[in-house]
């Protein structure tokens, strides 16, 4: 059951005082130990990945293009790697117009996103609101308005590329979905402005949609060029497993975001919309070493089903292979860039700048001073 909004501030309040003793304390913990499945430890399962091999040159001619449309960031270079890691098979043209997609993403939410609209003065906030409303209303004739900004021309460019180099069925579907994700997220997602505090459940489904994951898991078609028959694995009973994982590393991904980008999101930006203080404001009761263990478990759980649903998933596809060889052998391949993009939602969380801080509560987020370190 929802709660009103008007009793967020204490819990919040008492969840970030708790942190800053923590970190007074020097205390700090692993995200890995808490969430880890005995059977396929991260770093283990984790151990044969790597980014895209073309990745500085990507890299280079992405910031080229975010430049030119005025989008480009200085935190950008933590960010706009984010793609590299998640699709690190894809060709180059595929991979470079996929990182645009990233790139025009992270350039809203580090505008205009769900943390930080509320930090917008009124005319800005009703600049982004027009510009959003623009952007997650476009079709598949991707038509820009006469009163578009750079941003919406560098969308609706890296669309068109898009479109070019997939089915019809599918566009349709990702646009949709990427439009959704558009609407609902660049917005004050506060409970004060929702007008309630969600349930963890309630969080989840929302997190699920503000994080961009469902079309980021679409993308991994459109990565490979292996577009997915959906009919006829409804057919041969196998789509509504598939669509479970697609479900479950979407959620790992975002979820465990928001372990991540929890100092930076509810520390620093005074957010409520992240998992942690979702779960302290309706336990107000529990300490910030318990709302942890709550968190992490939620996440070590969908990991734990994951590992479970992709196993069986396999002697599915296997048995599929006397009926249409072709399709397995496609689906085999998705199922390779569905564990490569489990890994890369760990992977690039730990090596990117994004969340790194002096005196972090995670292992995994600490900064180092390199002086230091290398002097010791």
């Amino acid at each position: 059951m929802s709660i009103k909004s008007t009793s967020v501030a204490e819990p919040l309040k008492n969840l970030q005082e708790d942190y800053q003793a923590l970190v007074n304390a020097g205390f700090s913990c692993s995200i890995a130990a808490f969430i880890n499945d005995r059977r396929y430890p991260l770093k283990q399962y984790c151990k044969p990945f790597s980014p895209h091999p073309r990745s500085e040159e990507i890299i280079s001619v992405a910031r080229l293009f975010c430049k030119e449309h005025g989008i480009w960031l200085d935190n950008a270079q933590h960010y706009i790697t984010c793609q590299l890691f998640l699709y690190p098979s894809a060709s180059f043209e595929r991979i470079l117009v996929m990182t645009k997609n990233n790139a025009i993403d992270y350039y809203l939410n580090d505008t205009m996103g769900r943390d930080l609209f509320k930090n917008l003065s009124a005319s800005e906030r009703e600049s982004a609101a027009q510009i959003i409303k623009r952007m997650a209303s476009l079709d598949t004739s991707l038509t820009l308005q006469p009163e578009s900004e750079l941003i919406e021309e560098a969308n609706v460019k890296m669309l068109r590329e898009i479109q070019k180099n997939s089915s019809e069925g599918w566009f349709s579907k990702f646009l949709e979905m990427y439009n959704y994700h558009i609407e609902i997220t660049h917005r004050n997602c506060n409970s004060s402005a929702l007008g309630f505090q969600p349930t963890v459940a309630e969080y989840i489904d929302m997190r699920y949609h503000t994080s961009g994951m469902p079309h980021i898991v679409l993308l991994l078609e459109y990565a490979e060029n292996n577009f997915l028959d959906w009919e006829w694995m409804e057919t041969n009973g196998i789509a509504s497993s598939l669509e479970r994982v697609h479900w479950l590393i979407a959620a790992f991904g975002c979820l465990s975001n928001d372990i991540f980008s929890f100092e930076k999101e509810v520390i620093d930006e005074n957010t409520d919309a992240n998992l942690l203080a979702v779960i302290a404001i309706n336990e107000p009761s529990w300490q910030l070493r318990e709302v942890i263990f709550h968190a992490t478990t939620i996440v070590r759980r969908i990991l734990t089903e994951y590992f479970e649903k992709i196993q069986f998933l396999r002697v599915q596809i296997s048995n599929l292979e006397s009926i249409n060889i072709e399709k397995a052998r496609g689906l085999m391949q998705h199922l390779e860039s569905i564990e490569r993009c489990v890994q890369a939602s760990w992977m690039w969380q730990v090596y990117t700048k994004r969340y790194k801080r002096s005196n972090s509560i995670w292992d995994e987020t600490q900064l180092f001073d390199t002086t230091i370190s290398k002097a010791v």
